[in-house]
């Protein structure tokens, strides 16, 4: 397995050594490969770390994989700066002017209460007098008369900048989580030595009080009778503490029984554990305070779980600003038609689950937008949609798509290796389009994703967990290729947890009108008119390419409208070829009901059901009877059963239930207007 390679950018090599040992520390070898940089080899690493801004000026390094170290202070080094007395003179001595204010701002914050002039080389500050100087770790910059050096080594790398560099390179948080453990225990280890003497501790308290406060983690204090006596900032915080002073003298275990445990009396420390406080979990981490080789209290140390799964956030936001988000919502699903409303219904509950959903439906009836919508309405809804089409991905790049691959695995790979679609999709969502044209080997591999929750990248040798959800579509039919041996049985199941059929537009024609208006005003500056006759031709049309084919409908009627109206002549070739299909056809029937008798029989009874429909009835032979001899054109009963026969026959006319009568059909109305009816009848 190819590592990720970070190289690492510093003024000096002592600052390369404390960063390299550093960074060592919480990764292995085998995770990461740390290299000098330069700009003139920068162009095969995974990521560039500075640390300062000033070789960003004056190197050029790719801005796009370069970050600047945000550094800190080893609080181990502390130890004889706080035993000062208040308001000593000093200097603090450093390489830049900014990194010497920065310096200097740090230890205040930190509590050191001395008089800290800032030094440094052509700086115009006067030494005379002062004894005494702070470096970290640059001795040679300290005047010659200043003999008393308080060295505080080369500050280290701040935790965030260590989130960061493990996000940017992939690398497993949960190691980056013993960071904060080993920096807490750094606190807790001053603590120790602080409190071998009372006396120390009574000088240093204002001291230690402030760095209590500064740190991001809660610090609880407590005596061998587990009473608290001291807490910080962040515990009042992160436990909810509206007046944490309120607790101090109380017993801790009583107070938060979850937190704070009795143990046996030892001098070994508690293993870092997690706990639930307040609906919060908490990585807590417990050592005992030991004087002469007595124990005299515990220091509690913890830090919201929440905290790294927010930074984790944060830098996972910045990397996916490529535009990998929900671009539809459920405002974007149109229609009020009893179909759509229950769909929508159902995808607003199913949004609320974490399970696998396909969705089914015909080419063109919205399926990637039911998609975005469970994405938008879901927990994950601020983590990424990454959407995958089966049909146009190619066979021989499916794998290193989805999954990724390593450095090297074949000619032409990215250098460094490269993140599958599943990787990047971690804490959202991932849309598989087409499912039902996924080869064989991918669904294999896909199949284990869903058990899993781990992908391997191609060339790799490791599995690599993700949280994703996964949501999945087709307009075939999985079972029928199941059955065909082209689907796997295993993962249909899989994939068939929640499903969602989405309804073919002529299941749900009365949204036509309102889909046909919404994508006039989207295609026209000014609303045009449309002709009733349209509006029926459109009512009457199959679509058998759904919205997508009513979309391209419109496009084409608003380009070729003339004087902002829609017209018949406007409708595109397929309605063209319909409406001569069915002239056609009319002039065939009119030939056909010349042959079977007297077009004006036919006429008549035509005529007699068109009335009767524009009265909203049906009516029977016998009403037919009585309305053709009103009309000075009589039939008898039986010829009228026989004429309307053969209308039934060809759809012009059609029965109601249980004797209610007949009544016209479309057809039969189209049909009418064709026929001439002879010169005797009146009408």
């Amino acid at each position: 397995m190819k590592r990720p390679k970070l190289m690492l950018a510093t003024k000096d090599k002592r600052t390369y050594d404390t960063f390299y040992q550093q960074l060592t520390e919480y990764f292995k070898e085998d995770d990461l490969c740390i290299v000098p940089a330069d700009s003139t080899n920068c162009h095969d690493s995974d990521l560039i770390l500075l640390s300062s801004n000033k070789l960003m000026d004056t190197q050029k390094f790719p801005q796009r994989k370069t970050i600047v170290a945000r550094r800190s202070i080893d609080i181990s080094m502390l130890e004889e700066l706080v035993q000062l007395p208040p308001d000593t003179e000093c200097i603090v001595a450093n390489n830049l002017p900014e990194n010497t204010d920065e310096l200097i701002d740090l230890l205040k914050s930190l509590g050191i209460q001395l008089k800290m002039h800032p030094y440094y080389p052509g700086a115009e500050q006067k030494v005379e007098g002062i004894d005494i100087a702070i470096v970290p770790a640059v001795v040679e910059l300290v005047p010659p008369t200043i003999k008393n050096i308080i060295d505080i080594g080369i500050r280290p790398l701040d935790f965030s900048t260590i989130i960061e560099v493990s996000m940017r390179l992939g690398l497993d948080i949960e190691k980056v989580n013993s960071q904060s453990t080993r920096y807490v225990k750094e606190i807790i280890s001053l603590s120790r030595k602080l409190s071998s003497s009372l006396e120390v501790v009574k000088k240093l308290n204002h001291q230690l009080e402030a760095i209590f406060d500064t740190v991001h983690d809660g610090l609880i204090a407590t005596d061998d009778h587990n009473t608290i006596i001291k807490l910080n900032k962040s515990s009042k915080n992160i436990l909810g503490l509206s007046n944490g002073d309120s607790i101090i003298g109380k017993n801790a275990g009583l107070i938060f029984p979850r937190l704070f445990t009795k143990y046996p009396k030892t001098t070994e420390n508690k293993e870092t554990e997690v706990v639930t406080v307040n609906e919060k979990k908490l990585v807590v981490n417990k050592s005992e305070i030991v004087v002469n080789n007595q124990k005299i209290g515990e220091l509690t140390a913890f830090q919201d779980v929440t905290r790294i799964q927010y930074l984790e956030k944060s830098i996972r936001k910045e990397m996916q600003k490529i535009g990998f988000s929900s671009r539809y919502t459920s405002k974007d699903i149109l229609g009020s038609s009893k179909k759509i409303k229950e769909t929508l219904n159902i995808v607003k509950k199913i949004a609320k689950t974490d399970h696998t959903v396909l969705i089914l439906g015909e080419n063109g009836t919205g399926k990637e937008l039911f998609a975005h919508t469970i994405h938008d309405l879901s927990a994950r809804c601020e983590g990424p949609l990454i959407p995958v089409n089966f049909a146009g991905l190619p066979q021989s790049l499916a794998e290193s798509e989805l999954f990724g691959y390593e450095d090297g695995t074949f000619t032409g790979a990215k250098k460094g290796g490269k993140q599958g679609l599943f990787e990047i999709a971690h804490n959202g969502t991932i849309f598989l389009d087409e499912i039902g044209d996924a080869p064989l080997n991918i669904q294999t591999l896909l199949l284990r994703v869903l058990q899993e929750k781990q992908v391997m990248r191609v060339g790799g040798r490791s599995l690599i967990p993700v949280n994703v959800r996964v949501i999945a579509a087709t307009n075939k039919d999985l079972k029928q290729l199941v059955q065909e041996g082209k689907f796997r049985e295993d993962l249909y199941y899989r994939l068939f947890v929640l499903p969602i059929r989405v309804p073919p537009l002529r299941e749900r024609k009365e949204d036509i009108l309102d889909l046909l208006h919404y994508f006039i005003e989207s295609n026209s500056a000014a609303t045009p008119s449309i002709s009733p006759e349209v509006i029926k031709e459109l009512a009457g049309y199959d679509w058998p390419g759904n919205v997508r084919e009513l979309i391209g409908v419109v496009q084409y009627m608003t380009a070729v409208m003339e004087n902002n109206e829609i017209t018949l002549s406007d409708l595109p070739e397929q309605f063209k070829e319909k409406l001569v299909q069915e002239e056609q056809r009319e002039d065939d029937l009119l030939e056909i009901l010349r042959k079977e008798g007297d077009l004006n029989e036919f006429y008549v009874i035509l005529s007699s059901l068109s009335q009767a429909k524009k009265q909203m009835k049906n009516i029977g032979r016998g009403k037919v009877v009585e309305t053709a001899a009103t009309e000075g054109f009589p039939l008898s009963e039986q010829k009228v059963r026989k004429r309307m026969a053969i209308l039934r026959d060809h759809g012009l006319i059609y029965s109601g239930n249980k004797g209610k009568g007949s009544k016209i059909s479309d057809s039969g109305e189209s049909l009418l207007k064709m026929i001439k009816p002879s010169l005797e009848v009146e009408v």
